[in-house]
C-alpha cells in the first residue's frame, strides 16, 4: 500500500549522522531525519535534532579550550591533581559528552552555513543550508492542503533512519580528535512504520489541533521524518519517541 510513497518520499528525506564521544573516550554513533520541502535547500525537523547543530559548536569549542589549558601543565608531581582541577573548572565526568560531530548525508556537494529557525512552541524547526553548488537530493515534500481529511482511522506511514549502522568514523590519537572516515559503511537503513490515528492533540486548551496521536509510536532516530499518506503527501513531522506527531498546520 505504501511502497510507491515510500520510493518517493525517500527521494528528499536524508538522514543526520552524528557521533559523540565522552570524556571517558567512548565513541558512540547516533541518527536521525530531516526531509526538504524546496529546492532551495531548506529542510524541516524536530527542534531537538535541530539543537545538535549549535550543541556540536559549544560542545566542541569547550573541549578545544580543555585541551589547550591541559598542554599547557608541567608534567611534574602535581600533574594529576592539577588535571583533576581542570576537570572540575570544565565539569568533565567520564559520561560527559567532550566532542559531537554531525553528518548530513547525501543532501549537498558542501555546506558551509546552516541557519536554524526552531518553532517557539512545538518540537518543530526548519533548517536552511547555505553554501553548496549541487544538492543531491529530488523533488520535496508537498503538504495536504485541507487538513480535515485526515480523520481518526486513517492509516499513514513514517519514515526514518532509527538504527545507526554507519561506521565510518574514529578517533584519531594523534590529534585526540574524532573523524569522519572513508573507510567502513556509511550508511544507515531507512525503516518504515505505519499506523492508524487515534486522537488529535491541541498544545494549549482552545488553541485548536497541533498534532495528532498515532496507534504506533516512531522509533528515536525517526525523529525528525515525515509523516504521510499512501500517496507520499505529507501531513505532519514525526516526533518519536512519543505516539505524538505534530501537524504542520
Amino acid at each position: 500500500m505504501y511502497q510507491d510513497a515510500i520510493e518517493k518520499v525517500l527521494q528528499f528525506t536524508r538522514p543526520l549522522h552524528t557521533i559523540t564521544r565522552t570524556y571517558g573516550g567512548l565513541v558512540l554513533p547516533g541518527s536521525s531525519t530531516y526531509f526538504f520541502v524546496n529546492g532551495n535547500g531548506v529542510a524541516i525537523t524536530c527542534k531537538h535534532v535541530m539543537d545538535l547543530i549549535p550543541a556540536a559548536e559549544n560542545i566542541n569549542r569547550n573541549y578545544i579550550s580543555y585541551k589547550a589549558e591541559r598542554d599547557r601543565i608541567p608534567n611534574d608531581g602535581k600533574y594529576k591533581k592539577n588535571i583533576q582541577g581542570l576537570q572540575l573548572k570544565y565539569k568533565y565526568l567520564p559520561e560527559t559528552t567532550v566532542q559531537l560531530k554531525n553528518n548530513f548525508l547525501n543532501s549537498f556537494d558542501t555546506i558551509s552555513e546552516i541557519t536554524c529557525h526552531a518553532h517557539p512552541t512545538l518540537d518543530l524547526a526548519i533548517l536552511e543550508f547555505k553554501g553548496f553548488n549541487k544538492i543531491f537530493y529530488n523533488g520535496h515534500a508537498t503538504f495536504l492542503k485541507d487538513s480535515s481529511t485526515i480523520k481518526q482511522g486513517k492509516s499513514l506511514g513514517r519514515i526514518g533512519f532509527p538504527f545507526p549502522e554507519f561506521n565510518n568514523f574514529r578517533h584519531n590519537p594523534e590529534t585526540d580528535d574524532i573523524e569522519w572516515t572513508n573507510t567502513g559503511n556509511p550508511n544507515s537503513p531507512s525503516f518504515p512504520i505505519d499506523g492508524i490515528v487515534t486522537r488529535f492533540v491541541a498544545s494549549q486548551p482552545n488553541s485548536g489541533i497541533t498534532g495528532i496521536e498515532m496507534s504506533t509510536p516512531g522509533l528515536r532516530g525517526q525523529s525528525g521524518g515525515p509523516l504521510f499518506d499512501t500517496d507520499g503527501k505529507f501531513t505532519e513531522c514525526s516526533l518519536p519517541p512519543t505516539t505524538c506527531t505534530w501537524v504542520l498546520i
